[in-house]
Parts: structure tokens; C-alpha cells; sequence
């Protein structure tokens, strides 16, 4: 699945916040990151991921989830936003 997004429109990010954020997504296993991506940037549902996976929508879930607590763990040691 790619993924593509319009950093330009977000406006300018604070100081050093992509590179944490591209740290943090690169450590996620890969099943993770790709469930956080189309959730996140392609807007699928955790069905639609989970029939295109093979994978159950309670696995979605708990991967979604772990990546969320991944990514809000790195902002929160790395003194936030």
C-alpha cells in the first residue's frame, strides 16, 4: 500500500517532530505500520484492512493500537509536540 502525504499543507511541523515521527514509525513492526497507514492516511476501516490482509478485524485492533501507543510514547519521552 502507499502512502503519500501533503506535508506542505499541514504547514510548517515543530523542530525535529518528522524525523521523531519517521524514528518511531520505521521501529514499528511492519504489519503495524501498514495497519497505521491506512487507517491513518489511506481513511480504509478496520474491515476493509482486515479483508485485505487476511487478517481479523480484532487483530487490526490490537495492532492499531499498539501503534498508537507507540507513537504517543515517543512524543511523550521525547518532550512532546
Amino acid at each position: 500500500m502507499p502512502h503519500a502525504i501533503d506535508l506542505e499543507a499541514l504547514g510548517e511541523p515543530p523542530p525535529g517532530l518528522v524525523e521523531r515521527l519517521e524514528a518511531v514509525m520505521a521501529a514499528l513492526p511492519a504489519v503495524d505500520r501498514e495497519v497505521f497507514l491506512a487507517v491513518r492516511i489511506d481513511n480504509m476501516s478496520y474491515v476493509e484492512i482486515a479483508r485485505r490482509t487476511g487478517r481479523s478485524v480484532k487483530d487490526i485492533e490490537k495492532r492499531m493500537s499498539r501503534a498508537i501507543g507507540a507513537i504517543t510514547r515517543m512524543l511523550e519521552e521525547s518532550g512532546g509536540v
